[in-house]
């Protein structure tokens, strides 16, 4: 059974926030119900550190500040940061960041060679945005993760953000950075949950002469679903199930001409 992304974008989370790889384990152990993180082994965790290209440290300091100050700096010499404001501080060039606001954004080496790679194609190029929560012990901060869909159709982590809040501010500088960096991403598919605020960002920074095709990602839609039906429609359980399936069933048609019968029988309902 393979993890999950967001799963994964959960314990890389943790990882990054140098807790003790022991304590993930039984922590996620214990919040995972019957699914298959309830299983997850030592060599997981390995494969997502190798995966995310994250470091094996997992604390520089006893003070998490100075800990997470003594990460960024080591990013930084090694090329890899993107972005860092502690909480407390104020950036004069970012000032619509309020100074009670942390943001750690960053770009290992090996997502910086993919990248690159994938940049040489644009005419394939498609990008995902999503956050995750409850990352690690400390509440209050969120992993945001953009990633590219490979040749393989499998979705690869390109750069990471950290941040205490995840408003429009914060994840444009997050991709004004990633501009300074690789340049102006000119991406045909941008997928996102149904919140806009991704995709605003997106177009304020990246948006240009190209057309990009906005798309949100299944599990939002497919939660969206379910929630309108559960708080919309007043009708009996079973008919609500059936209502859902045929949502489904239209979601996951590929086919044009099929699409379009099914949704005449679904309005006709």
């Amino acid at each position: 059974m393979v993890l999950p992304k967001s799963e994964k974008d959960r314990i890389a989370g943790m990882i990054m926030q140098g807790i003790e790889h022991h304590k993930i384990l039984e922590r996620v152990r214990e919040t995972s119900g019957r699914n298959r993180t309830s299983i997850l082994e030592k060599k997981d965790i390995e494969n997502i550190i190798a995966a995310y290209g994250l470091s094996v440290n997992q604390s520089r300091h006893s003070d998490n500040s100075t800990s997470v100050r003594l990460i960024a700096q080591d990013m930084k010499d090694a090329g890899e940061l993107l972005y860092f404001k502690d909480q407390g501080e104020l950036d004069p060039q970012n000032t619509e960041i309020p100074s009670e606001e942390f943001v750690l954004a960053f770009m290992k080496e090996g997502q910086q060679l993919m990248f690159s790679e994938q940049l040489k194609n644009t005419e394939k190029l498609q990008v995902c945005m999503d956050s995750t929560h409850c990352i690690s012990q400390y509440t209050g901060f969120q992993l945001t993760t953009l990633m590219t869909i490979t040749d393989l159709h499998q979705g690869f982590p390109v750069a990471f953000l950290i941040s205490s809040t995840v408003n429009t501010e914060i994840v444009k500088v997050f991709l004004d950075k990633i501009k300074d960096r690789m340049g102006v991403v000119q991406a045909q598919v941008f997928m996102s949950d149904d919140d806009p605020l991704f995709r605003n960002a997106w177009y304020a920074t990246m948006g240009g002469d190209i057309t990009v095709k906005y798309l949100n990602c299944s599990w939002h839609t497919d939660r969206a679903f379910r929630k309108s039906i559960s708080s919309k429609i007043s009708v009996s359980f079973i008919e609500k199930a059936t209502v859902y399936q045929m949502l489904r069933a239209l979601m996951d048609e590929e086919e044009e001409d099929k699409f379009h019968k099914q949704c005449e029988g679904f309005l006709g309902y």
